[in-house]
């Protein structure tokens, strides 16, 4: 037998490997993985849209030439390499792939014990020549970069520079395209690395910015509000959190924007998967649970270690992983178990809304097919006051009710509720109208019946809401 040496077309294998399916913000991602793996503890991103580059300067350990030249290499490291804890790589890829997804020529410049180093991929060069010509830059070269006395000024560090966007900038409005797409990045690595930027205990603290604006954490757990930590478990060093999120009635615009959410509340429901803290998946039940809204408040942290990669079937973007059987049939219980309590939030919050202590504005009412109807209270003492002083007009009166009614938007009010919108009242009922209400309810009343009027009005919406003003109210 003889072996046949059979190196890949250098042209034909860069061209396919820009296809994996790299999005600008799991592009960047990627490169910020590198910087943690290099003990970084800041990331500066820089992007000039008049200039068409995007550069990434970090104050990591840094490489010698040997080093680099073997970080420029296309599989330069095998992913069943041993790593070091830090270490978010895998297949020894992401720089090259990540990198020239997004552009044409990527620049890798490293300061190490006072010498800098610098290579270069230029595809239109590596597609003249169809050869692996790694470029390596003089120092004219690189005094040309941008960022490189930002680089210099450093003690040690690395800059990675893309040049020629072809991929992101397609003609048209420079400026907007470049700003919407780095809003787009900004808002995915504040929820990807959300445990290094808030500092976790047990991470190297980690600073990153954007055009020097610095980017906040996005917690999608909101552990700085209401939201309840259920009991922590583990299994073969797999750490899991199951945590609830309060009930959206509770959660403000502001924590929408920090969840990082443009959709809806019950699409992000799920596991969230992280590899050395860094978040590789969220927003996925694995077809072990349905995405529902009354389980829309779950969400289940699952730390797993670099060495389960092969077992999670990690792909070469980190953008995803699937779970194997036996992790999933273990986590069936803590499936069930938050769900429920995301449910009985729910319920809860329903039932303290109808109160039967409570004579609500609207009534709840369940038809004959288990459904669920809503109507307006006709015993609600101001509706009977309205239609009693205006006896002529009792009918149409109530026909404008059962309008009202039959037309509540309860499908967009369902959207509303899990979306990133804030329900509220139109107009929130002030102390100033309810008093105003008062007036017009007691008005002719003889003072005998005053009192017992007022102590039941304890029970009527909206004056349950305000004891006081009744139990000191005195007619003008």
């Amino acid at each position: 037998m003889r072996a046949i040496d059979m190196p890949p077309d250098a042209s034909a294998l860069m061209e396919s490997t820009r296809a994996i399916g790299y999005s600008l913000p799991t592009a960047v991602a990627d490169i910020i993985d590198n910087s943690i793996a290099a003990n970084a503890n800041r990331v500066a991103i820089f992007y000039l849209p008049s200039e068409k580059y995007i550069a990434f300067l970090d104050d990591g350990g840094g490489m010698t030439a040997d080093e680099l030249n073997l970080a420029m290499k296309y599989g330069g490291r095998s992913p069943l390499d041993n790593r070091n804890s830090n270490d978010l790589g895998r297949f020894g890829l992401g720089l090259k792939t990540a990198s020239l997804s997004q552009c044409e020529v990527l620049t890798v410049v490293s300061k190490k014990c006072d010498r800098i180093s610098a290579r270069r991929w230029d595809l239109n060069f590596v597609r003249s020549k169809n050869s692996w010509s790694l470029l390596e830059l003089n120092p004219i070269e690189i005094d040309q970069l941008p960022l490189i006395k930002h680089l210099k000024a450093l003690e040690h560090g690395t800059l990675v520079v893309w040049q020629q966007l072809d991929r992101m900038v397609q003609g048209g409005d420079l400026q907007r395209q470049m700003t919407e797409q780095m809003d787009k990045v900004r808002r995915h690595i504040a929820l990807v690395f959300h445990r290094y930027l808030s500092g976790e205990e047990g991470l190297r603290p980690l600073s990153i910015t954007m055009n020097a604006a610095p980017v906040e954490p996005s917690d999608p757990f909101l552990r700085h509000r209401q939201t309840q930590r259920e009991q922590e478990s583990s299994f073969d060093r797999i750490k899991i959190v199951p945590y609830m999120l309060p009930h959206p009635s509770h959660l403000k615009k502001s924590d929408h924007e920090l969840l990082g959410l443009t959709d809806d509340l019950q699409k992000y429901q799920g596991f969230y998967i992280y590899r050395n803290r860094r978040l590789i998946v969220w927003g996925n039940w694995f077809r072990r649970s349905k995405k529902e809204t009354l389980s829309s408040l779950a969400r289940i942290q699952i730390d797993i270690p670099t060495e389960f990669d092969s077992l999670w079937v990690l792909d070469v973007k980190k953008s995803s992983a699937t779970p194997p059987k036996i992790v999933l049939e273990n986590l069936d219980q803590v499936i069930e178990r938050l769900s429920s309590t995301s449910r009985k939030t729910w319920e809860h919050r329903g039932r303290r809304e109808t109160s039967d202590k409570i004579q609500h504005v609207w009534n709840r009412l369940k038809a004959r097919d288990g459904s669920i109807l809503y109507e307006i209270n006709g015993e609600h003492p101001m509706v009977k006051r309205l239609i009693d002083q205006a006896p002529g007009l009792e009918r149409e009166l109530n026909k404008l009710l059962e309008v009202i009614a039959s037309s509540l938007p309860l499908n967009q009010m369902m959207i509303d509720l899990n979306g990133s919108n804030e329900i509220g009242n139109a107009a929130p009922i002030s102390e100033d109208d309810v008093r105003q209400m008062l007036e017009m309810m007691v008005k002719g009343m003889p003072a005998d019946k005053l009192s017992a009027a007022l102590e039941t009005l304890k029970n009527v919406e909206p004056f349950s809401a305000f004891p006081a003003m009744l139990d000191n109210f005195k007619p003008n």
